[in-house]
């Protein structure tokens, strides 16, 4: 099958090409140029050199308005040296042949009102933005204080400035410099260059005005209370005081929240097959026979998920899962298996948390 795919591509790039040099035959014609130009695609650069170039050149030199002056469209189409040529070219000479992606820029710089995309891919796109003229007048930036400093700056950049000054009009922030800072591999740059600080942490600790939101609603009051303290004067919503789903018990759980110590399994606690790579099977396999019980109690998967503080532990929960529940639909897969850092910014209304460490804190703060 490969080797079918290739000639294929092999003969349709060699029926191209003749398709091509006919056209070269015909266009040497209508010049009344002599000679064989289309015996090969050398030939074809010659003859486009010396002989295409050439007449375009004078073409363009004849059209080109003098000083004060303005050239006639008739002048335009006498001068034109390609006439005989074009008389009876295939129709349609300029076949369309916009794609979706076509389209899609189009309506991005036309149409679009709203358009959503993140830092990352700013930085990607940039260049194709700026030449596609693309213009903005605000900027809202959600999640900013888990945003590198750098990252911010980005998405500012995506427009030409018009007679030397931006026309950006405002740039709004939303964010929490309380949670996750930005993630940064190189532990000398975090430590020694501050990277981990956003430019959303930086106005704030600087003392730029702020807009602090004062009333949450994700959470049950009770859930609330644990990290209420980090901010200076967080309360709840109405909604979360009068909705049952927030005051009703959870069947099966006696309590809101628990922590439940994991002893070790076979002797071992937490494990580290690579560097860095930190497992705990034990708190594995609870977590996945909670996500189990719950299932059995009827609680949704889609409202279940199980996060971890490592990327060891995420895999080694989702090989678990597969292995417990991937053979029973009744079970089926939580939302979300993943790490803290990649669940930041979402929510669900069941969560399973496993720590991992046994030997040390690591880098929980």
């Amino acid at each position: 099958m490969f080797l079918a795919y290739r000639y294929g591509r092999v003969n349709y790039v060699l029926a191209r090409r003749l398709e091509l040099l006919r056209e070269v035959g015909r266009l040497q014609e209508s010049l009344d140029v002599p000679g064989d130009v289309s015996y090969t695609c050398e030939t074809a650069g010659h003859f486009y050199l010396y002989q295409v170039i050439s007449r375009w050149e004078e073409y363009m030199s004849n059209v080109r308005p003098k000083q004060s002056s303005t050239v006639e469209v008739e002048a335009v189409a006498a001068h034109f040296p390609f006439h005989k040529y074009f008389s009876n070219a295939p129709q349609p000479v300029f076949k369309g042949r916009s794609s979706g992606l076509d389209r899609s820029k189009y309506l991005l710089v036309k149409e679009a009102k709203i358009i959503a995309m993140t830092c990352t891919h700013a930085a990607l796109k940039r260049h194709d933005l700026v030449e596609l003229g693309f213009k903005y007048d605000n900027i809202l930036m959600e999640e900013a204080a888990q945003i590198l400093e750098i990252e911010t700056f980005i998405p500012l950049l995506l427009q030409n400035p018009e007679d030397g000054y931006s026309r950006l009009k405002r740039w709004i922030m939303i964010g929490d410099h309380h949670q996750l800072p930005p993630v940064i591999k190189n532990m000398a740059f975090q430590k020694y260059s501050n990277m981990e600080q956003s430019l959303f942490t930086r106005f704030v600790r600087l003392g730029v005005p702020t807009i602090d939101l004062d009333a949450q609603g994700r959470a049950r009051a009770s859930l609330c209370n644990l990290y209420n303290w980090r901010y200076k004067q967080l309360g709840n919503l109405p909604h979360v005081q009068q909705l049952p789903e927030f005051q009703v018990p959870n069947p099966g759980l006696t309590f809101d929240f628990q922590l439940i110590n994991v002893e070790d399994f076979n002797g071992v606690g937490e494990s580290e097959p690579n560097p860095y790579f930190y497992q705990n099977l034990a708190e594995a396999e609870y977590s996945v026979a909670l996500f189990m019980y719950m299932r059995l109690l009827g609680y949704p998967a889609d409202r279940i998920s199980i996060l971890t503080t490592y990327n060891g532990q995420k895999h080694l929960i989702r090989d678990v899962i597969n292995q417990r529940c991937a053979g029973n639909s009744f079970f089926s897969q939580p939302n979300k298996v993943t790490t803290v850092d990649r669940f930041q910014g979402q929510q669900n209304d069941y969560i399973i948390l496993s720590l991992v460490r046994t030997k040390a804190v690591g880098h929980l703060r």
